[in-house]
């Protein structure tokens, strides 16, 4: 049900995954597109996106607690009803060794005091199960390509496993009205992006889209870690390097190796 999708979303503090990394090596996300995309939206804030989930930056407990309490209301169930047995699962081998395991334990404790049944665990297998869509929440690595064509990832009639993962198949077979208008509509503004060459167009569909991924409730933006790259300063010269706003997951300063120089 999208409605209770969202109150998990609401549940989700976000801001709790990057206790996992140093300080500046993640930051939070609040689309789901790489920030050093072209296309993501420019000065994006906790606000930006419109809805009342994810409470990314100014999530509190009672905003939350009220937000689930609305979508499990407008799904039509209350506390114990057995709709509300979910199964929360990190890819891997251990709970605690994954940024995203306090966002899901302070969920399930949220969830769970408001007359959820939510269990979180780990699978080994996760990767496996996430592309068949037998995984009802789950958390996991996702790596973009440079071009920001969400087609692949997210258009209705997209033959790639992680369509499965958001749960296409139930939502082409057996969704709601609503779920079916907003993925019908989503797929027509990937089909506008990919017929113009214009940037500043395709900027604001995209842009359009994601709302779309956000109504539908099938992913929750989390984080994007930061790019290191460690030198010696006595072998190399750092004023020979690429700026920091030159330097992103698609540009290393070895693409342009013939500008690096040796230390003096």
């Amino acid at each position: 049900d999208i409605n209770l999708r969202k109150a998990i979303m609401c549940a989700m503090n976000t801001s709790l995954a990057l206790d996992y990394y140093r300080a500046g090596t993640a930051s939070q996300i609040y689309w789901p597109m790489s920030k050093v995309s072209w296309a993501y939206p420019d000065g994006a804030s906790a606000d930006d996106n419109g809805k009342d989930y994810p409470q990314i930056g100014t999530w509190t407990e009672d905003i939350a607690r009220t937000n689930i309490e609305k979508y499990m209301q407008e799904a039509g169930v209350s506390a114990g009803d057995s709709a509300l047995k979910v199964t929360f699962t990190i890819a891997g081998s251990s709970l605690q060794d994954h940024p995203t395991y306090k966002v899901f334990r302070d969920a399930a404790a949220l969830l769970n005091d408001l007359g959820w049944d939510v269990e979180v665990v780990c699978d080994t297998q996760a990767l496996t199960k996430i592309n068949t869509g037998s995984l009802e929440v789950w958390a996991a690595a996702w790596s973009s390509a440079l071009d920001p064509d969400m087609y692949q990832v997210y258009h209705k009639d997209s033959t790639a496993t992680s369509t499965l993962a958001w749960g296409y198949n139930h939502l082409k077979t057996s969704g709601s009205a609503e779920e079916t208008k907003i993925l019908n509509e989503l797929s027509d503004l990937i089909d506008a992006a990919r017929e113009t060459n214009d940037q500043g167009k395709r900027t604001q569909l995209y842009q359009s889209a994601m709302e779309h991924v956000l109504d539908l409730a099938i992913e929750l933006p989390v984080y994007q870690r930061s790019v290191l790259y460690a030198y010696n300063s006595n072998v190399i010269a750092s004023s020979s390097l690429p700026t920091e706003a030159e330097m992103n997951p698609y540009s290393s300063p070895l693409d342009r190796i013939w500008e690096i120089e040796f230390a003096q």
